[in-house]
């Protein structure tokens, strides 16, 4: 690790508790509301998979589910158990190998600011786990930051300093997206957060 790395206050951000503290002050919780019902849309009795589930986040916002967590940071999932006890975490290297993950038939997957922080081919191995482990007709939903043409200068700020450091455009994305799922779509977002910030979520259909 070199100095420059020890010193970056990002790292800061891998304690739960900045996370969750930066997520407040930034509003993210209208935003998750707001892809729940209009991305999401769980059902009563929907098999979810959360990957890259930090500390929980997601959770209150899908009442009524059978939810499972997996993310790589131990502190994110010890401070998730501690909020969420009748939820299920467990930890995966999720640039790595997630093949010992047994469950499979989820009617819907949730990859929220995941594939930003991963080159094409861990994102490449991630999708073909999503897409293994959906049921016939399922979803996989992804949410990541996004380059566009002309976007706010806080927005182009924003992912220059973001700890991913893959954002890619909304095409790079789909391209991705389109080595495992042929039936994809694709929704920009600009008012997500309080600041002015670009999302692009993909819906994808097994």
């Amino acid at each position: 690790m070199t100095a420059s790395t020890r010193c970056d206050p990002r790292r800061l951000l891998k304690r739960p508790g900045a996370y969750r503290s930066l997520m407040w002050l930034l509003g993210a919780d209208t935003g998750m509301r707001r892809l729940v019902a209009q991305v999401l849309r769980p059902q009563p009795g929907d098999r979810v998979l959360d990957v890259g589930c930090g500390p929980g986040r997601l959770v209150p916002f899908l009442p009524g589910v059978s939810y499972v967590g997996i993310d790589g940071n131990d502190s994110y999932l010890a401070r998730a158990r501690s909020l969420f006890p009748g939820a299920r975490f467990e930890r995966f290297d999720l640039a790595g190998d997630c093949s010992g993950f047994p469950d499979r038939d989820f009617d819907l997957i949730v990859a929220c600011a995941l594939l930003h922080h991963l080159p094409d081919a861990a994102a490449g191995h991630l999708l073909a786990f999503c897409r293994e482990r959906l049921r016939p007709g399922g979803r996989l939903v992804t949410l990541d930051c996004v380059r566009r043409p002309g976007q706010h200068p806080v927005a182009r700020l924003l992912n220059a300093l973001d700890r991913g450091r893959f954002v890619r455009d909304a095409p790079g994305y789909a391209a991705l997206v389109r080595r495992e799922f042929a039936d994809v779509a694709t929704r920009d977002y600009d008012n997500l957060l309080r600041v002015p910030y670009s999302h692009v979520v993909l819906e994808c259909r097994k």
